[in-house]
């Protein structure tokens, strides 16, 4: 469903009926799907940073910039020491340089590696419910 882009794009009825629907398990989220390009954020990298742990303050300062649309904690490994990964988007380069040195000030880390976006190949959301039946190639 499209929406039109305006201040407000639904009713009072209709943000009523939403909220009914998320209650009731009718609907399980309300997003939207930004193609990123197309609002000229043509700078974008995915960032590795050698950070064993966050904590819980350091965790909740990621969530709230907005330049950020993907932060993961996983396992480094003996090779490739990185286990915090964000997915940085701008506008510039000098805007993606400078969020990326923001961001090792706030981490206090300066071990870090920058994999630039070079062309986006897949983009949707995952729903395994929906793709549960079509089993795997070979099945």
């Amino acid at each position: 469903m499209d929406i039109e882009i305006k201040p407000e794009p639904f009713s009072k009825e209709e943000l009523e009926k939403f909220k009914r629907d998320l209650r009731l398990g009718k609907i399980r989220r309300f997003g939207a799907i930004v193609s990123h390009q197309k609002l000229r954020f043509n700078h974008n990298a995915l960032v590795a940073w050698r950070k064993s742990s966050l904590r819980q303050k350091l965790s909740a300062a990621l969530k709230e910039k907005e330049y950020l649309s993907h932060i993961y904690l996983r396992k480094p490994q003996r090779l490739w020491p990185y286990s915090l990964y964000t997915m940085v988007h701008a506008k510039t380069k000098e805007e993606l340089n400078l969020f990326i040195e923001q961001l090792s000030r706030l981490l206090n880390c300066r071990d870090f590696r920058v994999l630039n976006t070079v062309k986006e190949l897949k983009k949707i959301s995952f729903n395994p419910e929906i793709n549960k039946n079509k089993g795997l190639p070979g099945q």
